[in-house]
């Protein structure tokens, strides 16, 4: 039979668990808008993460809760740390995900659809979702180490891509944007979408980084 505190460890998993499962959802509607240029996915892709800052305000509660009832030391001390920090990035992401689908509407309704866009942003796309679905894995309780490490392996490859991505999407479109006949407006938008992008997946790696600090040691790094 568990104990109280770890039977709170496990509420707190799944809250977190939650948490992602909404991102990823959110993401996907946003990828799905995307492709078929729909205003109205964008915006179910908002209506998701609803309410998303009382949800981390929730985790953090019942992580002070925790410490303050259950005092634990050691290992034990150092989740309870990495879990406060990890809710900041949950609620960076969050952010980056509706500011995507708010100036992917903004593109939509100005008639610049997929065909205008970098062909490179669908992969940025979907290597944000991939990053996602990889760090919902880590919240695991029984996870081993070497599937932690895996994991955290996996994370780093999709962050190193979606980083080559926007670069080549940056540059492509600095180099429309420089065009005098160009409107740069709708360029610059796209750019942030680029941007919005690849700030999911190094969020994804901060959260990475605090897992593979909780369940295996060693020092606290995410800057």
């Amino acid at each position: 039979m568990l104990s109280s505190f770890n039977q709170k460890l496990g509420e707190i998993d799944n809250m977190m668990k939650e948490f992602i499962s909404k991102l990823i959802k959110a993401q996907e509607l946003c990828h799905q808008g995307y492709t078929q240029s729909d205003t109205d996915i964008l915006e179910s892709a908002k209506d998701t993460l609803k309410g998303y800052t009382n949800s981390a305000n929730e985790i953090d509660n019942e992580i002070i809760k925790t410490l303050a009832l259950y005092g634990p030391e050691a290992g034990n001390l150092r989740e309870m740390v990495g879990y406060l920090k990890i809710t900041n990035e949950l609620v960076l992401t969050a952010e980056n995900i509706i500011s995507y689908a708010k100036s992917n509407k903004i593109l939509i309704t100005n008639d610049f659809g997929i065909d205008k866009m970098p062909s490179g942003l669908d992969s940025l796309h979907k290597s944000a979702l991939n990053s996602l679905k990889y760090v919902v894995e880590m919240f695991t309780r029984e996870i081993s180490e070497e599937k932690t490490r895996e994991l955290y392996r996996s994370i780093k490859v999709e962050e190193s891509k979606s980083d080559d991505l926007h670069s080549i999407i940056q540059k492509e479109l600095s180099e429309i944007i420089c065009k005098t006949d160009i409107d740069p407006i709708n360029y610059m938008t796209t750019l942030k979408l680029s941007r919005k992008l690849e700030h999911i997946s190094d969020h994804t790696n901060n959260i990475a980084k605090l897992m593979l600090f909780i369940k295996v040691g060693g020092e606290m790094e995410i800057y």
